[in-house]
């Protein structure tokens, strides 16, 4: 970088209580200019292995339990914030989910596995369920961040002996959906390569799940892998449940207030 003219006030806030960093808002100061050295600088700093998104997805395979211990205690620097950490995963899994068809296919296996020759289902209903997934289509980036305030309500009740606010369960669940969402983001390749394997993803996927939160929870709360197991289950399955209850909460007040209202929601969605 070439020396920029002398700075004595922070470029951000404007104070003058200003070193490498501004003491007021914490702005970097940048005494020089970005040449092509510089500007590799600015990109190493930001995928630092010793602090931000890669540290922070290495120690969450590595150590959940250090990453939450860190951040709940107070050492947040070397950590990307958690919502910024699954907001940046959640983009990356939308675009792999719509783009590799993971969402139908998983829809469509689905539903092979729960049809029998007996079970017929109406035309109503595959209408129906299809709108669902175009809705699901448009807001599958936010469906991991959504789940997280029903399953801290059930991480809570059932690490109630741990003593923890409802604020800290959703930071240690935010990682963790996060991490588990990465992992999605990461087995692409193999949907890549092996695109058959998208017959069987939705029992993949769920025992991927199962094993990193059965991991995480045992690395967090330090109990057994038998507990962690049933915990992973029964918050998993239960932040699910009331989710999807919620949304049909959503969907039914929407249904009935259109109703009233007289406009009709088909001439809408089309």
């Amino acid at each position: 970088m070439l020396d920029r003219p002398s700075i004595e006030h922070c470029p951000n806030c404007n104070s003058t209580h200003i070193d490498n960093y501004c003491s007021n808002c914490g702005q970097r100061i940048y005494r020089k200019r970005f040449t092509t050295k510089g500007f590799f600088g600015v990109v190493g700093s930001a995928i630092n292995f010793e602090r931000g998104f890669l540290h922070t997805a290495i120690w969450m395979f590595r150590n959940p339990g250090t990453v939450v211990s860190d951040y709940l205690n107070g050492k947040t620097k070397i950590y990307i914030n958690p919502l910024n950490y699954i907001l940046i995963i959640a983009g990356a899994y939308a675009f792999l989910v719509l783009s590799l068809n993971i969402l139908d296919s998983t829809v469509a296996s689905t539903n092979s596995l729960l049809q029998t020759d007996q079970m017929q289902t109406s035309p109503e209903a595959l209408e129906l369920q299809s709108r669902w997934v175009e809705f699901i289509k448009k807001y599958v980036n936010f469906m991991p961040i959504l789940m997280i305030p029903f399953a801290s309500l059930f991480s809570k009740w059932y690490y109630r002996k741990q003593k923890l606010f409802y604020g800290e369960y959703l930071i240690i669940n935010t990682f963790i959906f996060a991490q588990n969402t990465l992992i999605t983001v990461l087995f692409s390749p193999v949907i890549i390569v092996f695109p058959s394997v998208l017959d069987i993803y939705p029992v993949i996927s769920i025992s991927l799940t199962i094993i990193y939160f059965t991991f995480a929870f045992k690395s967090i709360f330090k109990n057994s892998v038998l507990g962690s197991v049933f915990g992973t289950l029964f918050i998993f399955i239960g932040g699910m449940i009331f989710f999807l209850l919620f949304m049909l909460l959503i969907m039914s007040i929407v249904i009935i207030s259109s109703k009233l209202l007289g406009v009709n929601l088909m001439n809408i969605a089309q």
